[in-house]
């Protein structure tokens, strides 16, 4: 983040002498510089320039007491700055304050006027160095905070720049400003499906569905959102639709794709893939699609044709990882495991490549201290002094299932949604979502207050963070059953904040052998927030991190997360299944010990896998790339 336009400017004053030019008389402000001042206070808040916007609102509710608007979000910046005491009395005076005395300005709303603001915008911004356009366009908003056209752009400048959160903020500040502007509605909806977040761009798709329903682009949205939040055959629908329009468009092509994979529709996802490969030879997301089928569909005359595309070189940097990745796994299968390592070795450096520079990148002494305050907030008398009886009969028992990706995370939800009273979701985005809330709410004194935050809260506060968890899950449900599972394998880092919220949830650490773990993940497309994984160094060292911050959270809250190892779920699969369904509480059912039966649709790459019986030869796999594995098992140290 730039530093801010308002830094040593006094708005108000200006206005004043703008106004005053010209005469000696000091006059006080009127109600329409008034009401600017809000609106400079609420952009600042969007823009994150919170001091700038705690000082507009603060000037607000002094000249205007009765400013119902001003004094909710001068609380909030209150509350940022951790004056809770002072914030709850502007929240009171904001509750006593009349309801219509001062209503917030409306930018440009007439929907033709709105798209040539923004055609106009992008031809100003495109003129601009990129390297002064954020500045450019928040000295724009400095002189007109209703300026919607140059708040859009500026998200995308801080989108592309790394800061998410800030660019969403913008975006919905935008939409509350003009809620007709499709263009920047668009680009929350795509912000939002980026961040993983589909219940809400799905909801955004629909409003702008509402205003233009024959977009394209706004349907494919739409689909997308659809797909990840299971809405199969809405989803499937759409594409149909949008192919018939445009049988040969990439995008839509792939997200059928991996709906017809999701669904068990091997066949008829295998032939699309093939269809793309003929549209486009290049296209890698296609061979990745066909090699993620897990069966013998691609040849050895598909190999020549990968090796011989990779060599001349493809520009798309999305199609040149996939079909690396493509294969290298083609030649695991085939044996030719040196030339299978090679080709993992050239994915994992263009998967580098695409990462290196932004905030995706891994930084392992970031996460170790990440990871250090978790150990020095959670410590097992802060635990034990926050810590409650779990209720009874919970209306809903959430049961985590987390760990390393590619460990058996899909494994185990497909065992546990096998029973009559579970229900399987997938990888949810509630969890950082909340962790999230927590993280922003001292922003004036902190970047980050979590999870040192969390250790301030009361115990009614905890408790509504457990429902505002409980809340979101429920957005991915589709039936009342009193299980659910979150399977987002980084719900690991954040189990003791969990566990203090929702005292009854239950907590599976699935844990593969040390190689093994390491190298599934290595050759295995994951996205960046797996960067850790893109390098063998980094993979070992992460996971030395994983499993000392596990044991020690044994030590700090035992016997509250079962640990599963995958080699036994596989040598002793009953067993093993029978202890899972003992630890949630569950009485065992046939459907549990023949998971693989069970219909249900599977949005990872294991989705194959699990509709079958267990496979035991996967344990020992990572032998074969022995000799190339020297630089993870150093990193690994002891743990091999």
């Amino acid at each position: 983040m730039t530093a801010s336009p308002y830094s040593g400017t006094d708005v108000l004053a200006a206005l004043r002498a703008a106004r005053q030019a010209g005469s000696g008389e000091r006059e006080p402000p009127t109600r329409d510089e008034i009401a600017l001042l809000y609106e400079h206070g609420r952009t600042a808040m969007a823009m994150s320039f919170f001091e700038a916007a705690l000082r507009f609102l603060r000037n607000v509710t002094m000249l205007a007491p009765d400013h119902r608007h001003a004094w909710r979000a001068y609380a909030t910046m209150l509350r940022h700055a951790d004056r809770d005491k002072e914030a709850e009395e502007a929240e009171a005076r904001a509750e006593a304050a009349p309801a219509d005395a001062w209503r917030p300005r409306v930018a440009e709303q007439d929907p033709g006027e709105l798209r040539r603001m923004d055609e106009a915008m992008r031809e100003l911004v495109a003129a601009v160095a990129e390297e002064q356009r954020i500045d450019w366009l928040q000295e724009r908003i400095k002189q007109n905070p209703l300026d919607v056209a140059a708040l859009r752009y500026l998200a995308d400048e801080e989108s592309f720049a790394g800061d998410e959160i800030t660019a969403g903020n913008i975006l919905v500040r935008v939409l509350e400003l003009a809620p007709g502007y499709l263009g920047a509605r668009a680009g929350y909806a795509q912000l939002l499906a980026e961040q993983r977040d589909y219940v809400s761009a799905y909801k955004e798709a629909g409003a702008l569905l509402e205003a233009a329903p024959e977009e394209f682009s706004y349907r494919l949205l739409r689909a997308d959102a659809a797909l990840y939040i299971e809405r199969f055959e809405e989803a499937e629908r759409l594409y149909v639709q949008l192919l018939r329009e445009k049988p040969k468009h990439p995008l839509v092509l792939k997200s059928y794709g991996t709906l017809l994979k999701t669904l068990g529709r091997r066949e008829e996802a295998a032939a699309l893939y093939r269809k793309m490969i003929e549209i486009n030879p290049n296209s890698g997301v296609a061979y990745q699609g066909l090699s993620e089928l897990r069966a013998d569909l691609l040849t050895e005359a598909d190999v020549r044709d990968m090796m011989e595309r990779l060599a001349a070189g493809i520009q798309n940097s999305t199609n040149r990882r996939s079909m690396a990745y493509a294969l290298a796994q083609t030649l695991e299968r085939m044996g030719e495991y040196e030339g299978s390592f090679e080709a993992y070795e050239f994915a994992a450096k263009v998967s580098r490549e695409g990462v290196e520079g932004t905030p995706t990148a891994h930084d392992q002494e970031a996460f170790e201290q990440r990871l250090g305050r978790m150990r020095r907030s959670f410590t097992a008398s802060a635990i034990a002094a926050r810590a409650v009886p779990a209720p009874q009969r919970p209306e809903t028992t959430p049961i985590f299932v987390m760990g390393m990706p590619r460990a058996g995370s899909t494994l185990v939800e497909q065992i546990l949604a096998s029973h009559s009273q579970v229900e399987g979701t997938r990888e949810l985005p509630v969890v950082p979502e909340v962790v999230r809330r927590i993280a922003l709410s001292r922003l004036l004194l902190v970047k980050d207050a979590y999870p040192e935050r969390v250790l301030e809260y009361s115990r009614q506060e905890l408790d509504e963070f457990g429902a505002a968890v409980l809340s979101g899950i429920a957005e991915f449900r589709r039936s009342n059953l009193p299980f659910v599972i979150d399977k987002r394998p980084w719900n690991w880092i954040d189990a003791p904040f969990l566990h203090l919220i929702l005292p009854h949830a239950k907590f599976i650490d699935i844990r593969r052998a040390p190689m093994a773990a390491c190298f599934a993940m290595f050759k295995q497309m994951l996205p960046p927030d797996a960067a850790f994984s893109y390098d063998l160094t980094q993979l070992g060292r992460y996971y030395r991190g994983y499993v000392a911050y596990m044991d020690y959270l044994e030590t700090v809250m035992p016997g509250v997360i079962l640990r599963v190892s995958y080699e036994s779920l596989v040598d002793n699969t009953d067993a093993e299944i029978r202890r899972v369904l003992a630890y949630c509480g569950l009485n065992l059912e046939e459907g549990c010990l023949r998971f693989w039966e069970t219909e249900r649709a599977v949005l990872t790459p294991s989705a194959e896998q699990v509709r079958k019986p267990i496979y035991r030869g996967a344990k020992e796999q990572w032998k074969n790339f022995a000799p190339w594995l020297g630089e993870l098992k150093a990193a690994l140290g002891d743990l091999v």
